[in-house]
Order: structure tokens, then sequence, then C-alpha cells
């Protein structure tokens, strides 16, 4: 029951990750596009979806081994 429930963490944390991450990175996006926001606004864009998704892959690899997002090992 323990796997699961970390698991079931890892996931939600791999969720609330995107909606952290990718929230502002697209509202930057549609700054850009309305000409609101100057044009090297994008790095800023890169840099937080890459950090966004290296992120939610290490939680979906912890959720996938049942891993809590807090910890390196499985518990026992």
């Amino acid at each position: 029951m323990k796997p699961f429930l970390d698991g079931l963490a890892s996931v939600l944390a791999a969720l609330a990750t995107l909606a952290i991450c990718g929230g502002p990175a697209y509202f930057t996006y549609l700054a850009i596009q309305a000409t609101v926001a100057p044009w090297w606004a994008w790095f800023f864009i890169a840099a937080l979806a890459g950090v966004g998704l290296l992120m939610t892959v290490a939680f979906l690899r912890k959720a996938a081994n049942g891993i809590a997002p807090s910890r390196e090992r499985r518990r026992t």
C-alpha cells in the first residue's frame, strides 16, 4: 500500500510541476504574441519549460517505481 500511495504522491507532484511551470510559460507566450512582452522573453519560456519538463519526468519516474517525491529510495 505504501508504494501505491508514494507513487500517487509523485504523480500529483508531477501534475503540480506542470501547472507551476507550464502556466507562467504559456501566459508569457501569450504576452509575446500580443506584443506586450519583448522578444527576448522566449529565453525565459525555454528555461521554465526545460526545468518543468525535467522535474515532471523525474517525478513520473519516481511514480513508476513507487517512490515518494521527497525520497530517494522505496520505503520498506
